[in-house]
């Protein structure tokens, strides 16, 4: 049979069966009438006179299947599922949906019937949309209504309970009220055999007041002297504070050694046996995390001797393996702490994590005292082990230490840390963070940035310890290799022709020495005695492309110079010469607007390669 032939026999069946309204009934000129095939094409549609719902053309769906139709919300979801459960059970279906008009909503309930022959066969299906929005919106209105009335009964519930609390609560002071007044009467009666005694033992009491008086004054005379004790004490650390603060390398200078870092820093104390320190020479990046026996002052001053005993040991051998600058650090703290070994001494010394990267070779030396290297490259953690013994007197001190060699990749994460961390007490159970808990920290959070990082980790620390007490100092190195962003020269044969140095120096024989050293570079020297000169000359000289500038200078010093040139132009380079000593100078240097500082004696390698990352050259 034919498509058009099954549609009008559906037709025909369809008009025979709405005359004798066996199936269905037109209840309202409002009512909507479709008829469907069995396989779900419109095939007649009957819409009021007065349709202004329905934005649709009758003529326009016939022959489209339903689903081709958008009619209202949901209405072709709701009709598939409930066409398919009148197939399944021939019982009528019955559902409703809405359809939305400007701010409006009109919603319809839909009665599908089974269309059959007179054979039983099923020809189509009828489906009879009634709008049901009246009755949705009078049903909202009485929903509303009761709501309100239940809530008022709610209230008068709770009104009504609160009265019958208050009752039961007046009923049960009454009763406490009385027994009070039992009970006081009792009190009154020993009270007065009580100020009988109290009588006789006040006459004692007079007597032992001067002498408890007397005591008192001897004791704030000494809480007196307890405090001004303790506020040198505090002072005086405090102090140390700032010489270890200015020791430690700044963060503008490792900026520019590190195009991505953190240092996570957190001393137990006001000072801290934990220390960090990083050099630059030629190619070459060192870089170490160290921990000091102890922690306060004492761990303090190892630091100190650390720092000092690392610089020296490169100053003097730049050519130098990471293992072996452990072996001399070694070799300086039991010298300067006069380590024998013997039964008793102190044993003093430092845990110390230390790598060298070699920009030219593109890979990283590594050698550790009891402190590990962390390097995470795509997303796995590769741990490479320290030797087990400390910088310091130990059985095994005569052994050299371990030199690793790390061929690196773009991207590396490196991480050098003490057992701070690690070693804290805290959770639910009081235990320690362990590494195992670290590193899984670490590697959850390796696609973080590097501040990211330090933030989580710092977070992760504290809801770690909780309430607990810090038991260790704790320091904490990451820092992303990336070679494109940290190209350091190595030559020594630098061209910076077209390029001015002024150099701000007192000392005769130092400025000798560095023009001497410049003469190479081709670079245009201007010279200033003192700080006053240097801001005139840079005043009158606006080519100028770097500053040295001496920090101990008369007339004016080079930290107001410093801050006075700032003013000026706050873009120009300036670098600090300074002895390496336990002061503050380097620390108010790098406030006043300092880039960068090079040691005295000045070491040739190390002025140009400083002066190299400020120097542009020319295209």
């Amino acid at each position: 049979m034919t498509k058009q032939k099954s549609n009008k026999k559906i037709l025909n069946v369809s008009s025979e069966l709405s005359k004798e309204n066996i199936f269905f009934t037109v209840s309202s000129l409002s009512d909507f009438l479709f008829i469907l095939n069995t396989k779900g094409f419109y095939i007649d549609i009957q819409f009021p006179h007065n349709n202004n719902i329905i934005d649709l053309n009758p003529k326009s769906i016939i022959n489209k299947h339903y689903t081709k139709v958008q009619i209202g919300d949901d209405f072709n979801r709701k009709l598939e599922k409930y066409l398919t459960r009148l197939k399944e059970t021939t019982i009528n279906q019955e559902f409703e949906f809405s359809i939305s008009k400007d701010i409006e909503k009109n919603y319809f309930n839909v009665k599908i019937s089974e269309l059959k022959s007179e054979k039983g066969q099923v020809l189509g299906y009828v489906l009879l949309a009634h709008d049901i929005t009246k009755i949705k919106q009078h049903e909202n209105i009485l929903n509303k209504e009761l709501e309100e009335h239940k809530k008022k009964i709610s209230d008068l519930e709770k009104e009504a309970d609160f009265y019958i609390k208050q009752g039961d609560v007046i009923t049960n002071q009454r009763t406490k009220i009385q027994k009070e007044r039992d009970n006081l009467a009792i009190e009154k009666t020993d009270m007065v055999k009580q100020k009988a005694l109290l009588e006789q033992d006040l006459d004692f009491i007079m007597k032992q007041g001067d002498k408890i008086a007397e005591q008192t004054h001897k004791i704030k005379i000494q809480h007196k002297l307890v405090q001004k004790q303790n506020k040198k004490i505090e002072d005086s650390i405090l102090y140390a504070k700032r010489i270890q603060s200015a020791v430690l390398p700044p963060n503008r200078f490792i900026q520019h050694l590190l195009s991505e870092h953190f240092i996570f820093y957190k001393p137990r104390d006001i000072v801290s046996g934990d220390f960090y320190w990083t050099k630059q020479v030629d190619d070459k990046i060192y870089i170490a995390a160290a921990d000091c026996t102890g922690h306060g002052v004492p761990g303090a001053l190892m630091s100190m001797l650390g720092i000092t005993f690392l610089n020296e040991i490169i100053n003097r051998d730049t050519i130098i393996h990471a293992n072996e600058i452990l072996n001399e650090l070694r070799i300086h703290i039991i010298s300067s702490l006069r380590q024998t070994g013997s039964s008793g001494e102190s044993r003093d010394g430092l845990d110390i994590a230390l790598c060298i990267i070699d920009h030219k070779k593109q890979i990283l030396e590594y050698a550790g005292a009891n402190n590990p290297l962390y390097l995470i490259r795509n997303n796995e953690l590769i741990e490479t082990k320290a030797d087990r013994m400390p910088i310091g007197i130990h059985r095994r001190a005569k052994e050299s230490f371990q030199n690793h060699i790390i061929k690196l990749q773009k991207d590396d994460l490196i991480y050098l840390f003490s057992d701070g961390f690690v070693d804290q007490f805290g959770g639910e159970d009081g235990r320690k963070y362990l590494s195992a808990n670290f590193k899984k920290l670490l590697i959850k959070n390796c696609s973080q940035t590097l501040n990211d990082q330090k933030i989580i980790i710092e977070k992760a620390f504290e809801e770690w310890r909780g309430e607990r007490t810090q038991l260790d100092d704790i320091l904490i190195i990451g820092f992303k290799i990336a070679f494109d962003k940290e190209e350091i020269k190595s030559k020594q044969d630098y061209d910076w022709a077209g390029k001015t140095i002024l150099i701000a120096e007192d000392d005769e024989a130092n400025m000798l020495l560095l023009k001497k050293a410049l003469e190479k570079t081709n670079a245009e020297i201007i010279q200033a005695e003192n700080g006053k000169d240097a801001v005139k000359l840079f005043r009158t000289n606006p080519d100028i492309d770097v500053i040295l500038m001496d920090i101990r200078m008369p007339i004016m010093d080079g930290i107001e110079a410093t801050s006075q040139i700032k003013q000026i132009d706050d873009n120009i380079p300036i670098i600090v010469q300074t002895a390496f000593t336990m002061s503050s100078e380097k620390e108010k240097s790098f406030k006043a607007g300092c880039y960068d500082y090079i040691t005295k004696p000045i070491n040739i390698k190390e002025l140009y390669a400083t002066i190299c990352k400020y120097i542009k050259k020319d295209d």
